[in-house]
C-alpha cells in the first residue's frame, strides 16, 4: 500500500524530533479526553444521585473495558496499528455523542467509549514510542509528553464544567469528536512507519491471556504494573471525587472544576523531573513522590467535607508529587520490556489503567460505609505508601 512506503515526517531524523511528534498527539488527545473528565462524575451524580452509586457506575464500566481490551492486540494484528489507532480516535468521539443523549444509558455508554479509546490510543501509541525513542532518551521524551499536555488537563476540564453549568452536557458532548478528528488528521499526517514486531495478519495471534504467567514471572514487570497502578488510581479518584467532595463540601461543581485544573497543572513540573532524575536517580524520586502523595492524601482525608477548602488545597498538593510519576513511572516498564515481548507485554501493562478504575471506586464503596467519604482518601494513601516502599526497596539503585 502506498502508506507503507511514504516516510514518516517529523520524526525521521533525531530522538528530539520523535519527542515532540508524540507529545503533539498526546496533547490533542488529552483535550478530547480531558473535556469531559470533570463532567463524567458531576453528570453521574446528578443522574444517579449518589456517590456510592457514581461508584458502582465506574466499576462496571471498568470491567467491562477490562474485559475488551484483551481484544486489541487481536484488532491491532488484524488490521495494523494505524488502523486500530483510528478506531481509537472513533470511540473517543462517540463518547462525546454518547454523553449529549443526556441519559443514564447514554452516560454509562459514553464512559465505555472514552475507556475502550483510551485504552487502543495508549497501546498503540506506547508500541510507536518503543519503536522511535531509545530507551537511554525515556526520562527526556515521556516527562516532556506529559508536560506539554498539562495545558490541555489544566484548562480542558474548567472548560468542561463551565460548558456544563451554562450549556448543557450537549455542548460538552461536542467537544471531543471535534478533537478526536484533529487528533486523526496529525496522526495521519505523520504517517508513522509499522516498524515493531505488530504487523497485519492473515492468521489470529495466540490469546493475550498466555502471556499473563510471562508478565507476571518477572519482578520488574510486576513493580511497574504497581507503580502504574497506583498513580493512574490516584488520578481516577481525584477525577471522580474530588468534583463531589467540592459538591457535598457546598462549594459547588465549579470548585470542583478548579480543583482539578490546579491539579492537572502540577504537570508542568515535568519540565524539571529528567534533571531531578539524573541527579539524584531514578529510584529516589519515585520513592519520594509516592511518599509526599501519600502523606498530602492522608492529610485531605482528615480534612474532608468539613473543611473542604482545606481539602482541595491539600489534595491538589498531592498532585504535584503524583504529577512526578507520570513523566518517570512509564520508564521502568519502557526500560524493562524486551523488543519481541512489546506487543503482549504492553497489552497486560495497560491493563492498570482500567485496574485503577475498576477496583479502587469498588473498594471506595465499603471505605464509605466504615469512614465516611474520608475513607477514600485513606485508602488511596495507603496504597500510595505501600506502592513507595516497593519501589524504595526493588527498583534496581542503578535505574
Amino acid at each position: 500500500m502506498a502508506f507503507h512506503v511514504r516516510h514518516p515526517v517529523w520524526i525521521s531524523t533525531t530522538p528530539g524530533q520523535a519527542a515532540w511528534a508524540f507529545a503533539t498527539l498526546f496533547f490533542v488527545e488529552s483535550i478530547a479526553r480531558a473535556s469531559v473528565a470533570t463532567v463524567f462524575p458531576l453528570h453521574a451524580y446528578d443522574l444517579f444521585g449518589s456517590k456510592e452509586s457514581v461508584s458502582l457506575a465506574y466499576t462496571s464500566v471498568a470491567l467491562g473495558a477490562l474485559a475488551l481490551s484483551f481484544t486489541i492486540p487481536f484488532m491491532i494484528r488484524a488490521l495494523s496499528r494505524r488502523w486500530s489507532y483510528t478506531i481509537g480516535c472513533v470511540s473517543i468521539a462517540a463518547c462525546g455523542v454518547f454523553l449529549a443523549t443526556d441519559t443514564g444509558t447514554g452516560q454509562i455508554a459514553a464512559m465505555f467509549a472514552r475507556t475502550f479509546g483510551a485504552a487502543t490510543l495508549n497501546i498503540t501509541l506506547n508500541l510507536y514510542i518503543m519503536d522511535y525513542i531509545r530507551k537511554s532518551d525515556l526520562v527526556h521524551s515521556e516527562p516532556l509528553r506529559y508536560a506539554v499536555s498539562t495545558l490541555a488537563w489544566m484548562l480542558t476540564p474548567l472548560a468542561g464544567v463551565w460548558l456544563y453549568q451554562h450549556y448543557g452536557v450537549w455542548a460538552v458532548g461536542l467537544v471531543p469528536p471535534v478533537f478526536a478528528c484533529i487528533l486523526l488528521v496529525v496522526f495521519w499526517y505523520l504517517r508513522l512507519a509499522e516498524k515493531g514486531p505488530i504487523r497485519p495478519a492473515k492468521t489470529l495471534p495466540p490469546s493475550p491471556f498466555a502471556s499473563v504467567g510471562r508478565f507476571v514471572s518477572q519482578p520488574r514487570m510486576r513493580l511497574a504494573w504497581m507503580i502504574a497502578f497506583a498513580r493512574s488510581a490516584f488520578w481516577v479518584s481525584f477525577f471522580v471525587y474530588v468534583p463531589i467532595l467540592m459538591v457535598e463540601g457546598n462549594l459547588g461543581p465549579l470548585a470542583g472544576g478548579i480543583a482539578i485544573a490546579a491539579g492537572n497543572a502540577m504537570l508542568f513540573n515535568n519540565l524539571l523531573v529528567t534533571g531531578w532524575a539524573r541527579r539524584h536517580s531514578l529510584r529516589l524520586m519515585i520513592t519520594l513522590a509516592f511518599a509526599g502523595a501519600a502523606a498530602l492524601t492522608v492529610a485531605t482525608g482528615i480534612a474532608g467535607t468539613a473543611h473542604p477548602v482545606a481539602a482541595g488545597v491539600l489534595i491538589v498538593a498531592a498532585s504535584f508529587f503524583v504529577a512526578m510519576l507520570d513523566g518517570l513511572g512509564p520508564i521502568p516498564f519502557l526500560r524493562a520490556v524486551r523488543a519481541h515481548e512489546r506487543a503482549q507485554m504492553t497489552t497486560i501493562y495497560r491493563t492498570y489503567l482500567d485496574a485503577s478504575e475498576l477496583i479502587p471506586p469498588f473498594v471506595y464503596i465499603f471505605a464509605f460505609m466504615l469512614f465516611g467519604f474520608s475513607g477514600a482518601f485513606w485508602v488511596l494513601a495507603a496504597l500510595l505508601a505501600v506502592t513507595g516502599v516497593l519501589s524504595w526497596f526493588f527498583l534496581p539503585k542503578r535505574m
